[in-house]
């Protein structure tokens, strides 16, 4: 039986990868706390662009200022170790899988020219299923290292102190070990399921929007270039539920505040989380970085707009 061996060298641009990964983590803190639903500053009255009354949520670089006034600079890296070590593990199995299984082939245009279109659907086909495997096995190996970050991250809601940070691997070992202590071995992949769904899915929409535009709609070959970013745009706008979902399992029932009411509720499964923030219309809170609205339960008085408080509903009789 061959051996397994880890590549010698770096994957191609994963030192840069991992750099931009630790410059931009303050952004994904933010991020993946508001993703969990905590929005510690109140919204504030605005009006949109339309001229429409609207409660207004602090934009990602407000929610990061907010961050550091309360625990420092150090705060913006939480969670860095494990997700940097996610980036690299994710890599590193991705180039030993396309040592196991390679990519097809580059063809040349005459090549692909002389292709009919059913031969170009069974190579896409192919192609877009080999790298479906390879994004599912990186998936799957990488989760414990997410629900770790995660985890680390969502610390803040509640304020607890080195259950998933603080130690000399950055958090790492603390995260296991408290991972398993209180969710057992399968707590490690909390959150898989909508991940993995949401990132194969990824994958397949891409390609095949790039496929579709390139074989049938663009013929100039410097136009399809383009089209994977376009496709890119495409699969993750469709697919971002399934990520604020995961990062929501991953941090349900784990021993932190920020899994546990009032923050969260209590969620039996990841479908039951899904079908309560779509209900709520949160699938896709922290899409929007810069321009955010408080889409809760609101009233409107004459030209003003303000959030429904639960001092609101109490009738004036059980208050005196």
């Amino acid at each position: 039986m061959e051996k397994l061996e880890l590549p010698q060298e770096f994957p191609p641009g994963l030192a840069f990868k991992m750099g931009m990964s630790f410059v931009a983590h303050p952004l994904e803190v933010s991020k993946v706390l508001i993703q969990l639903g905590h929005e510690p500053i109140a919204p504030r009255r605005t009006r949109t662009m339309l001229g429409k009354p609207a409660l207004a949520l602090p934009s990602v670089f407000q929610y990061c200022n907010f961050i550091r006034r309360r625990e420092g600079f150090t705060g913006l890296w939480r969670g860095v170790t494990p997700r940097l070590s996610s980036i690299a593990l994710q890599s590193f199995t991705a180039a030993k899988f396309d040592q196991l299984v390679p990519p097809e082939a580059e063809l040349t245009d005459e090549e692909e020219a002389r292709m009919t279109d059913e031969e170009k659907i069974q190579r896409f086909l192919r192609m877009t299923l080999r790298d479906m495997a390879n994004k599912a096995v990186c998936v799957v190996l990488s989760q414990p290292l997410q629900v770790i970050a995660v985890r680390a991250i969502g610390e803040f809601v509640g304020g607890e102190k080195e259950k998933y940070t603080g130690d000399i691997t950055g958090g790492i070992y603390n995260g296991l070990v408290s991972t398993v202590n209180e969710n057992g071995l399968v707590g490690l992949w909390s959150g898989l399921i909508p991940r993995l769904i949401g990132e194969v899915s990824l994958v397949a929409v891409s390609a095949s929007v790039t496929f579709l535009i390139n074989t049938y709609v663009l013929h100039d070959k410097d136009m399809q270039k383009y089209t994977s970013n376009f496709s890119n745009f495409i699969g993750n706008s469709l697919t971002y539920p399934f990520q604020v979902v995961g990062n929501c399992m991953a941090v349900s029932r784990s021993g932190l505040a920020a899994g546990y009411p009032p923050f969260m509720p209590l969620y039996v499964s990841w479908t039951d989380c899904f079908s309560h923030l779509k209900s709520q219309n949160q699938l896709k809170r922290g899409s929007s970085l810069l321009f955010r609205y408080y889409t809760g339960p609101q009233v409107i008085v004459g030209d003003r707009i303000m959030p429904v408080s639960a001092n609101m509903l109490k009738s004036p009789a059980s208050t005196s």
